[in-house]
């Protein structure tokens, strides 16, 4: 019988986060995440990286963000898109970041016009 009981458990554990990790991911499209963090949440030169930082930091920032907490432009802007966000957004979102499983990308050819251009 506890075994039964670990099991569903489990189960309950593995889909749940799954869920939240899809629910997450189309969050971080949906809301335009990408066009300044990147496609694989890695940041640039001028945004900070989200991929695979702490889950408890990501929601304290989100939650701040969304009370206004904001010093710079770059923070006013993140204050614009947290607004709108509800606890499980937040929570979604940054299990999808903390978690995040970076998309692998195929490089092609150098030559793909066929020595056309080069």
């Amino acid at each position: 019988m506890r075994f039964i009981l670990l099991f569903i458990i489990l189960i309950v554990q593995i889909y749940g986060d799954e869920d939240a990790y899809n629910r997450g991911e189309m969050l971080f499209f949906a809301n335009a995440c990408s066009s300044c963090h990147g496609p694989s949440a890695e940041g640039s030169s001028t945004y900070p990286r989200l991929a695979n930082k702490k889950e408890e930091y990501l929601k304290k920032k989100l939650i701040d963000f969304r009370a206004g907490k904001a010093k710079s432009v770059s923070q006013q802007m993140m204050a614009q898109f947290a607004k709108k966000l509800t606890d499980k957004d937040i929570d979604d979102l940054s299990f999808f970041l903390s978690a995040h499983k970076k998309v692998h990308v195929e490089d092609v050819e150098d030559d793909i016009l066929g020595g056309f251009g080069s």
